[in-house]
């Protein structure tokens, strides 16, 4: 084997052996989190659905809402409704 091709193997076994760069594929948003995979490696890894100190790290659902003790609502959607005909009028 020649010098340069010697060069050549050793410089392909460290990219081999690095870290990969990842392209990750994510799922479609399905709660706070969402699942990925590497599509070179097939890394998995959870990403969030939100930015840190974003209201949506802590936002609930509909149905938590619906069942939360202090909902004495009897029709929410009409509440929410009206909130946005007054927010969309002025």
């Amino acid at each position: 084997m020649s010098e340069n091709s010697a060069n050549t193997a050793t410089i392909e076994d460290e990219i081999s052996n690095s870290e990969c760069v990842h392209h990750w594929v994510i799922a479609d948003p399905d709660g706070p989190t969402s699942n990925g995979s590497c599509k070179k490696c097939g890394s998995a890894k959870e990403f969030m659905n939100y930015f840190e100190g974003s209201s949506w790290g802590s936002d609930v659902s509909l149905d938590q809402l619906n069942k939360s003790v202090n909902s004495e609502r009897k029709n929410p959607l009409e509440t929410v409704a009206a909130s946005v005909r007054k927010e969309e009028s002025f």
